[in-house]
């Protein structure tokens, strides 16, 4: 949660295109002003997307050390904190359909 504050005040000031009421409700900033935070603050880099639909895409940002942050951006290219946290593992084993139980 404290990560979540965080990104949100550095978003609040460091952005002038969103309102100070919409930045701290809804965690939301356009996206360059978004990802500029996510590097250097975090050092997040883009590490998957999905399209939610055709007026939406979901991003996640991962460091070197752990730390994540997901993302929706709208088409208008305003985009949104949905979740934030640490100690992202990719290590974990993936099961195969079909493949003993």
């Amino acid at each position: 949660m404290p990560r979540i504050i965080g990104l949100a005040c550095a978003l609040l000031f460091g952005t002038l295109s969103v309102t100070a009421v919409e930045a701290q409700t809804q965690n939301c900033a356009p996206h360059d002003e978004v990802i500029k935070v996510l590097n250097a603050k975090y050092q997040e880099r883009q590490r998957a997307v999905g399209l939610i639909n055709e007026k939406a895409m979901m991003e996640v940002y991962i460091s070197t050390n752990g730390t994540w942050t997901m993302v929706v951006t709208n088409e208008a290219g305003l985009t949104c904190i949905m979740a934030a946290g640490e100690a992202w593992d990719e290590t974990v084993p993936v099961p195969v359909a079909g493949l003993g139980s």
